[in-house]
């Protein structure tokens, strides 16, 4: 769940090799005007905690599936919970140190990989009307972007033709392999990627003022 940019983590990580920050904060809320005391927070042990159930709960899905395969039923599986990982951008993509042995980086679609600078997990941030950081999830900082979506859609793809799934152009003309989502198309769809808001950074003021406001609110009006 830290990996979404919804929860940005706070200075550096709490040790070397950790894949955890000592706290996740809202992410207009910068390290400099961090205040544990005032700004709502998870801790890295609450982080870690989260992340331990949902670990369990697609352990569980995992060995449901592999159950069912042993009991002659077709059934497969597709890890989007470990393609996230595997593009985590803070937690493991600019810290070698956190990655655990199995971890390789996500291979993008060329089309994704020449971009610069290249989409990535961390919230959306652009300077004079340009793309500086992020790219692959929305401005909620929870649901992927399009071409967020689009790689999604391609890991689905794969499971489907490895499952003998036929596709087919619009006027029913079988697919050749590889069957590949159009990055190019989805590109040129994608405005966070060609035309970011040039306001993103006073939109993020916004948004924590509001923020601030509402906390207010709640403190003065507890019902």
């Amino acid at each position: 769940m830290t990996i979404a940019p919804i929860a940005r983590g706070v200075g550096v990580k709490e040790s070397p090799g950790s894949r955890y920050f000592p706290f996740y904060t809202r992410p207009w809320i910068t390290d400099a005007s961090f205040d544990p005391a005032r700004d709502p927070f998870i801790t890295a042990d609450e982080a870690r905690a989260v992340d331990s159930a949902i670990d369990q709960y697609n352990d569980a899905i995992a060995d449901t599936v592999a159950g069912a395969r042993n009991k002659g039923r077709d059934w497969l599986l597709l890890d989007l919970a470990g393609v996230l990982d595997r593009l985590a951008a803070r937690r493991y993509v600019e810290d070698p140190n956190a990655r655990p042995a199995w971890w390789r980086p996500y291979p993008l679609p060329p089309e994704l990989a020449a971009l610069d600078p290249v989409p990535d997990t961390r919230f959306l941030a652009a300077a004079d009307g340009r793309r500086v950081a992020g790219g692959m999830f929305s401005l909620d900082g929870v649901h992927p972007a399009t071409v967020g979506y689009g790689i999604l859609a391609q890991e689905l793809i794969n499971v489907m033709v490895g499952a003998g799934v036929e596709f087919s152009f619009l006027d029913g003309t079988p697919r050749p392999a590889p069957v590949r989502v159009d990055f190019a198309r989805l590109i040129n769809h994608d405005t966070l990627l060609t035309v970011p808001p040039a306001n993103i950074t006073s939109g993020l003021d916004v948004l924590g003022w509001a923020d601030e406001m509402l906390d207010l609110l709640r403190l003065a009006l507890p019902f």
